[in-house]
């Protein structure tokens, strides 16, 4: 009776361990965005935090007053005027990798992925698909993508700004 109890535990826990997903997690990952209309306005945040699963799921969080600009004023006016940052202090996304059989985290390489989620702004929560790339560099990824986000998407004033940012995205995993 000992035998076949400590049988199905056994059987249990190495189900349960070939089934375990592996995390992996940043809490300094680099988000910054340039608008096309005028290089001037441009800012970075590197205190992005984000995980990354071998099933594809990824989040990325970010308090919004992280990002940083050259100049005082625009930093000023980026968290007053447009993101409104008191009222909408964070912005998230939650997405999956859609080409997951594309990426193998259990070897190094390059690996191109899509990203499908959704990204939540200024309080609006919409679906974005983004194409990066995943690089496994001894067993860790290191992520980067960039894409477009139409602001007016997330209700955002753009009064002398530009209608859209380029976003890139940065993270290197542990």
């Amino acid at each position: 009776m000992k035998a076949l109890l400590s049988f199905i535990l056994a059987a249990v826990f190495f189900t349960q361990t070939a089934d375990a997903q592996k995390i992996f997690s940043t809490r300094n990952g680099k988000i910054s965005f340039t608008s096309p209309a005028d290089g001037e306005v441009k800012a970075v945040n590197n205190e992005v935090t984000s995980r990354i699963a071998d099933n594809g799921q990824v989040t990325f969080s970010l308090l919004v007053k992280g990002f940083r600009f050259q100049l005082a004023e625009m930093q000023e006016h980026f968290n007053d005027q447009y993101l409104e940052s008191n009222k909408y202090p964070r912005a998230d996304f939650k997405g999956n990798i859609v080409n997951l059989k594309d990426v193998n985290f259990a070897k190094d390489g390059s690996y191109k992925a899509t990203v499908k989620g959704d990204l939540t702004l200024h309080g609006v929560t919409k679906s974005i698909t983004a194409n990066g790339t995943v690089e496994i560099k001894a067993g860790k990824p290191v992520v980067s993508c960039k894409f477009n986000v139409t602001l007016k998407d997330f209700n955002v004033s753009t009064s002398g700004v530009g209608q859209t940012i380029a976003v890139d995205v940065s993270c290197q995993y542990q």
